[in-house]
């Protein structure tokens, strides 16, 4: 944990304990738990970070919650009580557990990520991290599924940039592009039964897989081979384009990883049968 971090984590404790007078929080304070999450406990502040604080709650206090800061005019927004704290030092917001418990069941990787990296600043039932912890054994036990599909989607997006390519429509085969840095990214973490972060963090935290670290520098090296916006020569050949060429190598390697460490399967080579 960087120095700004620490800072910010004293800062985090001072301000839970400001929030436990608070004249709504305080009724609900031995049910509640209270979360840092961001940049601060992942320990990867700087400058332009702040604390970013999530409460949770049962589902029908989550209601009463609301209700009671519309009542008390301290918000009028409907999308969780999102209030900001010590002048924009830190804002917070309230979410139930059944709301937590659903970004595992249906998978949401980024949400996921989120909430295990972060702290329990205040959790006296243990409901937060009993959650995470059950949560988190269960999750990707069966990793094998989500990776076949993020491998599916790469070929796809790769097929579908050979049309803008040799049409010489540069900007829909820069996002095509786009699209395969950002899958390659997200893989690389499924391929370590691991969910993945926001894709704010997704470059930033890569080199902590075992496909990132083997192959993290060509992937983000592959943006200096995307397309500008007048250099894509139309009717040329694929492999001439190495924007496709390039890519085409980069899920290849994906493909070898899959089968050292997941074995042999057809819709590795066979990707078009089974998309």
């Amino acid at each position: 944990m960087n120095e700004t971090s620490k800072q910010l984590l004293k800062l985090a404790h001072a301000y839970s304990h400001e929030l436990s007078q608070h004249e709504v929080i305080r009724q609900y304070w031995g049910e509640l738990s209270l979360v840092l999450k961001g940049s601060v406990s992942r320990g990867n502040s700087d400058r332009y970070s702040d604390i970013d604080f999530v409460f949770f709650c049962e589902e029908d206090d989550l209601g009463h919650i609301h209700a009671a800061y519309h009542r008390l005019g301290l918000t009028d927004r409907t999308d969780g009580v999102f209030i900001p704290i010590g002048e924009w030092a830190g804002h917070y917001h309230f979410e139930s557990y059944a709301t937590l418990q659903g970004y595992f069941d249906k998978h949401d990787f980024p949400q996921v990520w989120e909430f295990q990296q972060s702290i329990p600043i205040h959790d006296p039932r243990q409901r937060f991290s009993g959650l995470i912890e059950r949560g988190s054994h269960e999750f990707m036990k069966e990793a094998l599924p989500f990776i076949k599909n993020r491998y599916l989607d790469l070929h796809l997006t790769l097929d579908w940039m050979r049309h803008p390519l040799r049409r010489g429509d540069s900007i829909s085969a820069h996002l095509h592009a786009a699209r395969i840095v950002q899958e390659l990214c997200r893989i690389a973490y499924l391929l370590d039964g691991k969910s993945y972060p926001h894709d704010k963090w997704v470059s930033t935290f890569l080199p902590t897989t075992r496909f990132g670290e083997k192959h993290g520098a060509e992937i983000l090296a592959y943006l200096d081979v995307m397309p500008n916006r007048h250099n894509v020569t139309a009717h040329a050949e694929l492999a001439e384009y190495a924007c496709y060429a390039e890519a085409e190598a980069l899920i290849g390697k994906a493909g070898a990883f899959i089968r050292e460490h997941y074995g042999e399967h057809p819709w590795i080579e066979h990707w078009y049968n089974y998309v």
